[in-house]
């Protein structure tokens, strides 16, 4: 009897480390094979115990080597984004990765596709590699989901509709939406999602508002991290973004962007405990670095295999010839902003062109600033602004601004005329920023907005950088031009799909022929990943 209650307990035991095992994450990807210059369309299943709000997708060679990435939103456990393939990729295995900077170290996701390059195709390719290791993330088929209303084939450029019904007893047991997607596939190659651990170095922090850029400030004199520096961080904008962090002993600093998405221009700039302290900023790598990859193996090319990426060579090359776009960006929403700047609302504010024209910021701060000095003895300028409440200048120089981006040189400034600036905004009161004090703020908004006169140095850094992917969706083939074939591979992409009794799924084949499948995925609350899929043809 006590060896039956042994078994039993070690029965439970393996049953609930086999529940456990379940990884709850996934990576699919809209088709397994593409072409240079292509998009790549991706859902991401968060692991469930995830706390970050961003996950990243880099793209890397066989070799290592990243190529491109994006910082893709969280939200609900799941993330849709997409990837842009550089034109110029040489033909070959690349891999995907999934994952967040508080699990890098433990956890990532890959997916492993081919890219074919637009110029030269297979020409020079003898085989294709795929993933040799065994750590395949596996999907159950589910008859549970069933795609109906598919035919085994379609003419080119017909229109179709496929209903795909889920049962009651699944519906409950779904956790978050279902990605539908109909799609050309190749069979000679389907890829598969792994789970891949990395030994890479420690997890980063957890993500939980925003994308978080980070780095260290060194002193150059002594090549240590320079402990109680002060960082800056501007983000341009009609009212510009700031932050600021004061080193500690490891001269690390850390800012979030939270609420940026899309292309942003970033400024970064150190200040010393003197005048006199050199220092040197050290960006980190927003992206993970290779780590270790897995083993490739190698299979011969097959004739179906070259067929189809010829044929897509040319769809690509067409497409790009006639600017179809094969996605509708949507503009993020805009919380509400603030009415001023940081800095708060300015005392004056004046326009220079609606005045006579003067050829420097000496005669614009005598003739048109009011409670601001502006003096250039011997080439060495100098600023003071009244303290409005005191009846006095201060002694310190203001905190001066150009398009919201600090500055302390005050050669930059002092050749420039009314033509140069659009306004100037003067604040003749301390203000307060955190623990930061300014005595006064002059804040100088150009006509031109490049920037351009800030010099760069190792105290200065300008970065270009995507924030926080923008939404997009699969666009609509144009109808407005029946001489241009249509050569989508991608017919339909849902990624954030409500799960329901039946779904109803209208899509239109193009010109390109070849084998194509409706496919719809899940994650069930489990853990486990389902599937259902049905293929067809274009003939």
């Amino acid at each position: 009897m006590k060896q039956k209650i042994i078994f039993i307990l070690l029965l439970i035991n393996a049953i609930s480390g086999n529940a456990q095992d379940k990884t709850s994450i996934g990576f699919f990807t809209d088709r397994d094979v593409y072409v240079s210059g292509e998009i790549i369309l991706a859902k991401i299943f968060s692991p469930t115990d995830n706390a970050s709000r961003i996950v990243y997708i880099d793209l890397v060679n066989s070799t290592g080597a990243r190529i491109s990435g994006a910082s893709i939103e969280i939200k609900n456990k799941e993330a849709n984004g997409f990837l842009q393939l550089p034109d110029s990729l040489s033909t070959g295995i690349y891999l995907l990765r999934a994952y967040s900077k508080n699990t890098v170290a433990k956890l990532k996701i890959i997916r492993e596709i081919w890219i074919s390059n637009r110029f030269n195709g297979l020409e020079n390719t003898k085989q294709l590699k795929h993933i040799s290791e065994s750590q395949t993330i596996q999907e159950e088929t589910t008859s549970k989901i069933n795609i109906e209303g598919i035919d085994s084939s379609y003419p080119t450029n017909s229109n179709t509709t496929a209903n795909i019904k889920i049962d009651n007893s699944l519906l409950n047991e779904i956790d978050g939406s279902l990605l539908v997607s109909v799609a050309q596939t190749n069979p000679s190659f389907e890829s598969a999602s792994y789970k891949w651990s990395s030994d890479q170095g420690k997890d980063g922090l957890t993500e939980k508002k925003g994308i978080i850029l980070s780095g260290t400030i060194i002193d150059k004199k002594t090549t240590t991290p320079a402990s109680g520096a002060t960082v800056y961080m501007t983000i341009p904008d009609s009212l510009p973004g700031f932050q600021y962090y004061q080193t500690q002993t490891d001269g690390r600093f850390y800012f979030k962007l939270d609420k940026y998405y899309g292309s942003v221009q970033a400024f970064i700039q150190c200040f010393g405990n003197s005048p006199d302290q050199r220092l040197k900023i050290n960006m980190d790598e927003l992206f993970a670095e290779p780590g270790n990859l897995p083993e490739f193996s190698q299979q011969p090319i097959s004739e179906e295999f070259k067929n189809t990426t010829a044929t897509n060579i040319d769809a690509v090359t067409f497409q790009k010839v006639f600017g179809q776009e094969k996605l509708k960006f949507q503009a993020p929403s805009k919380e509400k902003t603030e009415l001023y700047p940081y800095y708060g609302k300015p005392t004056n504010s004046i326009d220079p062109h609606l005045f006579i024209d003067l050829p420097n910021f000496t005669e614009i701060s005598r003739e048109l600033l009011p409670g601001v000095k502006f003096r250039n003895y011997n080439n060495e300028p100098s600023m003071q602004v009244m303290n409005a409440p005191a009846r006095d200048y201060f002694d310190e120089m203001p905190l001066i601004l150009i398009d919201g981006i600090p500055v302390r040189n005050l050669n930059v400034i002092k050749d420039m005329g009314t033509q140069d600036i659009k306004r100037v905004e003067i604040c003749q009161s301390e203000r307060y920023y955190g623990n930061l004090r300014f005595p006064g703020i002059v804040a100088i908004y150009t006509t031109k907005s490049d920037y351009s006169r800030i010099p760069d140095s190792d105290q200065f850094v300008r970065l270009k950088l995507e924030a926080i992917q923008v939404q997009a969706k699969l666009a609509e083939p144009e109808k407005s031009e029946p001489d241009i074939p249509d050569l989508r591979q991608t017919f339909y992409w849902n990624p954030s799909v409500e799960p329901q009794e039946t779904l109803v799924v209208n899509f239109s084949t193009s010109s390109i022929l070849g084998k194509f499948k409706v496919v719809v995925r899940g994650r069930l609350k489990n853990g486990i990943l389902i599937l259902a899929e049905k293929q067809f043809e274009v003939k």
